[in-house]
C-alpha cells in the first residue's frame, strides 16, 4: 500500500512539473484584458477614497491638501489587496489549467469544507451574515470562502460539462447536475448570503445553456419555475415582518417604505446630484462624506462613482465593464479546448451577473441583494476572487495561443 501511494504521489509530481508555465509563453499574455482590469481597479480605489472621505466645509486648494486631511486607510487596503490579487493571478497562471481540472474533486471538497467551517464558527459579518472566517478577538479581518468558492465552482462545472459526451436532455440528468452545484449553494444560503447564491445559480445556468441543453427541457424548466413562483410568493406573504418580502415591495415602490428603502433612495439622490460631470472626488456637501449612504464603499459604490464623476463617469465605467465582458465571451469562443472555453465562459457569467445586479439594484431596476461591483467595491475576499478568475482566463489564453502558434513546443502531458 505504501509503495502504491508513493508511486501515485510520484505521478502527480510529474504532472505538476509538466504543467509549470514556461516563462517564454508570457509573450501570449492578454494585455487588453489586463489593461481593462487595471483601469477598473484604479477607478475603484479613487471612488473608495471619495466614499470614505470626511466632510469638508470648503473645497481643497490642491491634491496635497486633500491627502493630508483625509484618511487613506480603505484605499490603501484595497491597493494592498489588489497586489495580493496580482500575486494570486500569477500563481494560478503558473500551473497548467488542466491540472486544476484533474484535481477538481479535491477542489470541490475543499469548497464544501470551507463553507462548513463558516457555519460552524459563525464569526459573523455584514448584514447579520455568517459568511466570514475571522481571526483575532473582535477583529474585522477575515476571509469569505463563498467568494473564493466562485472560482472553484467555475473550475468544477467547466470540467463537468467539458467531459460530458452528450448534452443534458432528461430531467433526471438535469437533477444530477443541479445536485452537484446545489450542495455548496445550500451551504451559502444557510449563512445566509442570497446574493452570492444567485451568482452561483447564474454561472450554472449560463454554462448549462452553453452545453447545448435540450430545448424541450429548457421550456419545461422555465414553465416549472414560473409556476413555482406562485407558492413562493404566497409563502413570503404569510409573514408580515419578512424582510425578503419587504425588499421586493420596497423595490416596487420605495417611497412607500421610506425607512427600509432609505439606502436606495439616498443612493439615487447621490447619482442625480452628480449631474453630467460630477462634483469631484472631494466636494462640499457630498452625500457620501455626510454619511447618507450606508455601504457606500462596498455594495452601493456605483452611486459614489456617479456623484463624483457624473453621468459621464458612470457611462465610462459601464463601457469598461461592457468591454471586459465582451472580451471574455470573445476569448471563450476562440478557445478550442472545451474545458478552457467553459472556464472563461463561467468567469464571464460571474462578472456579467455582478455588474447587472449591482448597478441594477443601485439605480432601482432590480431588488437589492447586496453583492459587490467587481474591481470597484471595497473588499479583500472579492478582489482576491476576481483576480484569481482573471488568472484562470490568462492561463487558458496563454496555453491556447502557445498551442496554436508553437505546435512543435506544445507540452506533451497527460493532463
Amino acid at each position: 500500500m505504501f509503495k502504491s501511494m508513493k508511486q501515485w504521489i510520484s505521478r502527480q509530481l510529474v504532472y505538476i512539473r509538466q504543467g509549470v508555465l514556461d516563462p517564454h509563453l508570457l509573450r501570449y499574455f492578454d494585455w487588453p484584458l489586463f489593461l481593462i482590469v487595471v483601469m477598473l481597479t484604479t477607478i475603484g480605489i479613487v471612488t473608495i477614497f471619495a466614499a470614505t472621505a470626511t466632510p469638508i466645509t470648503e473645497a481643497p486648494n490642491n491634491i496635497v491638501e486633500v491627502l493630508s486631511t483625509q484618511s487613506l486607510t480603505y484605499p490603501r487596503l484595497q491597493l494592498i489587496w489588489f497586489g495580493v490579487g496580482l500575486l494570486a493571478m500569477f500563481v494560478l497562471m503558473f500551473f497548467h489549467y488542466k491540472l486544476y481540472g484533474r484535481y477538481n474533486v479535491g477542489l470541490y471538497m475543499l469548497n464544501i469544507l470551507m463553507l462548513l467551517v463558516v457555519l460552524v464558527l459563525q464569526t459573523g459579518g455584514r448584514g447579520g451574515m455568517n459568511a466570514f472566517i475571522k481571526w483575532g478577538s473582535g477583529s474585522e479581518r477575515g476571509i469569505q470562502p463563498s467568494e473564493l468558492g466562485k472560482v472553484i465552482i467555475i473550475i468544477c462545472l467547466a470540467k463537468n460539462f467539458a467531459t460530458r459526451k452528450t448534452p443534458v436532455a432528461t430531467l433526471k440528468d438535469f437533477l444530477w447536475q443541479t445536485a452537484y452545484v446545489g450542495i455548496p449553494l445550500v451551504l451559502i444560503v444557510l449563512q445566509p448570503d442570497f446574493g452570492t447564491a444567485l451568482v452561483y445559480v447564474f454561472i450554472f445556468a449560463v454554462m448549462l445553456f452553453a452545453s447545448n441543453m435540450d430545448w424541450k427541457l429548457i421550456v419545461i424548466l422555465i414553465g416549472s419555475l414560473i409556476l413555482l413562483l406562485i407558492p413562493v410568493w404566497h409563502f413570503l406573504t404569510l409573514s408580515s415582518d419578512n424582510f425578503r418580502l419587504t425588499r421586493i415591495l420596497m423595490w416596487l415602490n420605495p417611497e412607500a417604505y421610506p425607512d427600509e428603502a432609505r439606502q436606495i433612495i439616498n443612493s439615487q439622490l447621490a447619482i442625480g446630484s452628480g449631474g453630467m460631470f460630477g462634483k469631484g472626488v472631494i466636494s462640499v456637501g457630498s452625500l457620501a462624506s455626510l454619511g447618507y449612504i450606508s455601504d457606500d464603499h462596498t455594495d452601493m459604490i456605483f452611486s459614489i462613482v456617479c456623484e463624483a464623476f457624473g453621468y459621464v463617469g458612470g457611462a465610462v465605467l459601464i463601457l469598461l465593464f461592457l468591454a471586459l465582458i465582451i472580451r471574455l465571451f470573445t476569448l471563450s469562443n476562440r478557445v478550442k479546448d472545451p474545458f478552457g472555453s467553459y472556464i472563461i465562459l463561467g468567469v464571464a457569467a460571474m462578472f456579467l451577473f455582478h455588474v447587472l445586479e449591482n448597478i441594477g439594484m443601485v439605480i432601482g431596476l432590480l431588488p437589492c441583494t447586496g453583492i459587490p461591483l467587481p474591481f470597484i467595491s471595497y473588499g479583500g475576499s472579492h478582489m482576491l476572487s476576481v483576480m484569481m478568475a482573471i488568472g484562470l482566463v490568462m492561463n487558458v489564453v496563454i496555453r491556447e495561443r502557445a498551442a496554436d502558434r508553437e505546435p512543435k513546443k506544445r507540452q506533451t502531458t497527460r493532463l
